[in-house]
């Protein structure tokens, strides 16, 4: 059982929301007996040059070639804001040549968290930046009420399960539009686990469904999102019973790796005892297990004072900074460690934060689940909390040793990490 929580006081600390508006300055130079010069932008273009062939061409003191490199230099967010200056900055900067350009510029500095939000009578899902702001509000594209829960992100997708219309979905968030694959139903008490990524060879995504009955029977089916018309078909079933706890696998070269189940009816378990993680090749389709977990690692540098059973509910996967992660909650002390995956070969785990969790809630609650999402460029530790019927998102400096909040959520809307570039988001 987790700890309880405490309520949540009048004030706390928030993130700061300071972003320096990058906004072309008039600043002239005066020519030795000429009049004052600026850098504008205007509505020709030279074909020859970079950035020429975008919807609203440079003109002026700044070649073309010259401000298209400037503007590449910028992060995205400052760029979105000088689409306020004038019709001409927004079309020069909206254009998808030169949207492709930044995101292959600045490959992984584009992190916006997909949080869902309960609103009535279509729930929505706000693309949010790590300082808190929304980006962007897209319409989830529900039947009539109900939830949307995000499960999983991969790339500039994000997956949709629709808790009470039955309809899982892979969001686009560049489009807003939303692909509904075929309706898959499931009994009050079934348990369900999602993995959802590209292949490793052929960059196909694919969503692997595992459905657990009350009589702990098992069907699993898979689905190629990428597909014309995507259909479900059957898949093997995973080797051992899955963590309840943990609800999805985490995608990683291509494969879906899961915790296993270790409350006493399997504790047991000879594959439990290995140490090793069940995962699930996109590509071939087939289960194995071959990577060494973290399990055996926590359990020695623990020193006796947690077991198998002791780790049931207090494990949590995720992909950090290119790799697999563990996140091992200790409830006694209030404190998350992360542990990374060093050496895939030889199973090799380290720890490389220590974290301490600020329970502090809106109304109460007596288990915790703490989810890493993403590790920032400048090693910040973006986390979602679940306690009771609340969560929040918080992001957790290692040199401060604080955690400021983010944005507060539902535990029924989920958090996901959008890696696509802002710049070719529509409607920003």
């Amino acid at each position: 059982m987790g700890k309880p929580v405490r309520s949540l006081p009048s004030s706390r600390p928030r993130r700061k929301r300071t972003v320096a508006a990058v906004m072309p300055k008039r600043a002239a130079s005066r020519r030795r007996g000429g009049p004052t010069t600026r850098a504008r932008v205007g509505n020709k273009s030279s074909s020859a040059a970079p950035g020429s062939g975008y919807g609203g061409a440079v003109d002026g003191v700044l070649p073309p070639e010259m401000l298209h490199e400037v503007l590449l230099r910028l992060p995205a967010k400052p760029i979105c804001r000088l689409r306020a200056v004038c019709h001409s900055w927004r079309s020069f900067t909206s254009d998808p040549l030169f949207a492709a350009a930044h995101a292959a510029r600045h490959p992984h500095t584009a992190l916006l968290l997909a949080v869902g939000v309960e609103t009535s009578p279509t729930p929505r899902i706000n693309l949010v930046d790590l300082s808190g702001n929304v980006v962007k509000h897209i319409p989830c594209g529900c039947t009539g009420k109900g939830r949307v829960m995000i499960s999983q992100s991969s790339d500039d997708h994000v997956l949709l399960d629709g808790c009470d219309d039955h309809i899982i979905r892979i969001l686009h968030p560049t489009t807003s539009s939303a692909l509904d694959l075929p309706r898959r139903r499931t009994r009050g008490g079934d348990r369900v686990w999602l993995a959802f990524g590209r292949t490793s060879h052929t960059g196909e995504h694919k969503l692997l469904r595992i459905v657990e009955s009350r009589d702990y029977s098992h069907v699993s089916e898979i689905i190629t999102t990428s597909d014309t018309k995507p259909q479900w078909r059957k898949a093997d079933n995973p080797p051992d019973y899955l963590d309840w706890s943990f609800t999805n696998g985490v995608v990683y070269r291509g494969a879906a790796y899961f915790l296993l189940s270790y409350f006493n009816r399997v504790a047991a378990s000879s594959l439990i005892r290995t140490g090793c993680m069940p995962s699930f090749d996109l590509e071939t389709e087939q289960w194995s297990m071959t990577l060494q977990g973290p399990t055996k690692t926590i359990l020695h540098d623990a020193n006796g004072t947690v077991n198998y059973t002791g780790l049931a509910g207090h494990l949590m996967l995720a992909q950090l900074k290119g790799t697999l992660s563990a996140a091992h909650w200790k409830d006694h002390v209030s404190i998350v460690d992360l542990w990374f995956l060093t050496d895939f070969d030889k199973g090799t785990w380290s720890k490389e934060y220590r974290i301490n969790v600020d329970f502090v809630f809106f109304g109460t609650g007596v288990y915790v689940k703490v989810h890493p999402l993403v590790v920032t460029d400048e090693g910040e530790v973006v986390f979602w909390l679940q306690a009771g019927t609340k969560a929040i998102v918080q992001i957790y400096n290692p040199v401060t040793k604080i955690s400021l909040d983010i944005t507060e959520t539902s535990i029924y809307a989920g958090v996901g990490v959008y890696t696509g570039s802002p710049l070719c988001l529509e409607g920003v």
